[in-house]
């Protein structure tokens, strides 16, 4: 589907993935016709010329081979017979990959799309999106305009308190690089194709007696005693050797590969250097008086009120405070006196209504409203609130005034440092930007220019630094600049990085350690506290398994036991998962029972006396029986998926997008 649209005075076409390309000349009506006529006119000799120019090619390369090198046009799959091309795959990958940056912030990773299993499941993503295309153009699914725009108007990400922001939307717009028409183009498409799945995972039914079984799994408690064989018991017990440990490094290379790692150094730059400016006073002095209105102090009110609540309904309520507002209005001096004996709010009615000064925004606003809107000495009312109805007297007011300059020293100071240091930040960016970049040897000329204090971090991978802190300064794309060539191979520094908001970082690679198979000699210790837990634990399982039958047999019979609890699957009180588990699959009519299971930290023998379940109410089963609805629906909708690629030809080209490439690329 191609359709044609004029952009300014340009002719464009889009395609139906909605990509822009430019024609190769401008739209011109006269020039137009003119080619129009030429062609009519010279329609025979424009036909020779074209056989003299197109025949030869076919003799020359053969038809064939010139049909070939029409189609092979590299593509990895295809569905309905439309290729799925390299790009397009890479353009999902971006799209997915800004996705997820979006969702996970700081835990995202920019590899995290380069493994294979990663690989097959995007491709796969992109068939699956193309046979819908094709589904819903079959079945002839179609949504209006107006359906998407209002849908449009709906994502949270472009609301406002609630409200569609227009100024959103066009900066998502501006920033995606799409148009308003295919926005809405492609937002018909994913409904269109929402209506198949949907059709699949919300007719999805889920038996009363499956979602009742599941409840009863998932809250059923037994109470439960344990006597535990601790594997720090039998950790002296056992013996591990050098050649033990030697053969267990030979045996699982595999389990001691480490990865491409470096040690790094690297410098900040930010505002911050810049900050031990100190203004003078005549400096401080000058802010002030340029910047007055950021030091008034604003206006303030004092009132007092007396409150009639709707707790006698609202109109005898607002019958009660008209007559008492002509009470106090006829003889203000009672108002206090009023307040004490009549007003719902206990905190003021003490003090006589008074409630004390305070500046707009504090109170409810038809009562502020009323109370700035009034001259000191009114008294108003009745006014209503969400609390009941207000008579009001205004007793104070404080207009806006400057605060004193001895008042607002020490904040003009920080904000005089704060823009002097913004300012000189700005002016020495490009720069620190150009030294790093022009003597890419060392950090040393930025260091002792700007006083930088250097920091450094050994064995770092790909992945970046576990900390939180390292992490926000060597961020992934620090970490793809510091794997490069010019920084690995060359030891050039990085570009000067922009990490966060008026926050550069540079770095450089000191030392590069290849991926390896670590030496035995450094894990040898691992290895040995590794084998010695294991045998321990084996030695435990061994006593643990003939106690066990001893207390079954009745021969043990002074085993001592911690206080029974209440365990569940949803409670597991810290227990163990495996032990859970365990103990919660013995079926209720063999209790009581005694079981043994082997756990991280020993093996555990547990005496579960009874089974304990709970009657589920209306929406906690209804609950439970969504959420089964839920994961039923997507292996639902995966089959109908499965159903749809085979219908529409998708197929994998690429033996390089199948499961397990890699390793018989590896082979």
């Amino acid at each position: 589907e191609i359709s044609e649209c004029l952009v300014g005075s340009e002719m464009c076409i889009r395609d139906s993935c909605g990509f822009m390309r430019q024609s190769a000349f401008l739209f011109n009506p006269k020039a137009n016709f003119m080619l129009l006529e030429l062609f009519r006119n010279h329609k025979r000799w424009l036909m020779f010329i074209a056989m003299v120019l197109v025949i030869p090619s076919f003799v020359v390369t053969g038809i064939y081979s010139y049909n070939r090198m029409i189609s092979d046009d590299g593509a990895i799959a295809k569905v309905d017979d439309v290729s799925i091309l390299p790009q397009q795959f890479d353009e999902a990958k971006r799209q997915r990959l800004e996705n997820l940056r979006v969702r996970l912030g700081e835990e995202f990773r920019s590899n995290m799309l380069d493994s294979q299993e990663a690989k097959v499941a995007l491709l796969e993503a992109i068939m699956n999106e193309r046979s819908l295309i094709g589904e819903t153009s079959l079945e002839d699914i179609h949504v209006s305009e107006q359906v998407a725009i209002e849908m449009i108007k709906t994502f949270p990400r472009f609301l406002t308190d609630g409200k569609f922001d227009a100024e959103k939307y066009t900066n998502y717009l501006a920033a995606s690089g799409m148009s308003d028409e295919y926005f809405v183009h492609m937002i018909r498409g994913e409904i269109s194709r929402n209506l198949l799945t949907e059709g699949i995972t919300r007719t999805t039914l889920v038996p009363d007696t499956a979602s009742r079984n599941i409840f009863n799994l998932l809250t059923e408690k037994r109470e439960a005693a344990v006597h535990n064989l601790s594997v720090g018991e039998y950790m002296v017990k056992v013996k591990v050797s050098d050649e033990d440990a030697k053969k267990y490094w030979t045996d699982n290379q595999k389990q001691f590969e480490r990865p491409d790692a470096v040690n790094v150094e690297y410098v900040v730059f930010s505002p911050d250097l810049f900050k031990n400016v100190e203004p003078s006073e005549e400096d401080i002095k000058t802010f002030y008086e340029q910047n007055m209105s950021r030091f008034q102090a604003p206006e303030e009110r004092r009132a007092s009120h007396i409150l009639i609540d709707f707790s006698q309904g609202k109109d005898k309520a607002k019958a009660k405070a008209e007559e008492i507002f002509k009470q106090v209005k006829a003889d203000p001096k009672t108002f206090a006196d009023v307040a004490k004996k009549e007003s719902a709010d206990p905190g003021s009615a003490k003090e006589g209504g008074d409630l004390g000064w305070f500046t707009k925004g504090m109170m409810v606003p038809a009562f502020e409203d009323a109370v700035f809107n009034a001259k000191e000495g009114d008294i108003g009312g009745p006014v209503e609130s969400e609390f009941g109805f207000h008579i009001i007297s205004v007793t104070g007011v404080k207009a806006t005034a400057a605060k004193p300059l001895a008042d607002v020293r020490a904040e003009i100071v920080k904000l005089y440092q704060d823009q002097e240091s913004q300012k000189r930040f700005a002016e020495e960016a490009d720069n620190f930007t150009n030294m790093v970049y022009e003597q890419s040897d060392s950090l040393k000329s930025v260091i002792e220019k700007y006083n930088l204090k250097p920091m450094t971090l050994n064995n770092v991978t790909a992945e970046g630094p576990s900390d939180a802190v390292q992490k926000k300064f060597l961020n992934q794309h620090v970490m793809e600049s510091l794997f490069g060539e010019e920084c690995l191979v060359e030891k050039r520094n990085t570009q000067a990085i922009e990490v966060a908001s008026n926050t550069l970082v540079a770095a450089r690679v000191t030392a590069y350690q290849p991926a390896h198979i670590a030496k035995f000699e450094d894990v040898r210790a691992d290895i040995l506290s590794l084998l010695t837990t294991e045998r321990a634990l084996d030695a435990a399982e061994k006593d643990g398994q003939a106690l066990l039958a001893k207390i079954k047999s009745g021969e043990a019979k002074d085993v001592k036991f911690d206080k029974a609890v209440t365990v569940s699957r949803s409670q597991p009180l810290g227990w163990d998962f495996n032990l859970i588990n365990s103990l919660m699959r013995v079926p209720a009519k063999e209790l009581p029972a005694y079981i043994g299971v082997r756990t991280p930290t020993g093996y555990t023998l547990v005496h579960i006396t009874k089974s304990e379940t709970v009657e589920p109410d209306a929406s906690a089963l209804e609950g439970t029986r969504n959420e089964l609805a839920g994961m039923f629906g997507q292996a639902e909708e995966n089959v109908y998926l499965d159903s749809l690629r085979a219908k529409h030809n998708a197929v994998v080209l690429s033996k390089d997008y199948l499961p397990g490439a890699e390793e018989k690329r590896a082979e």
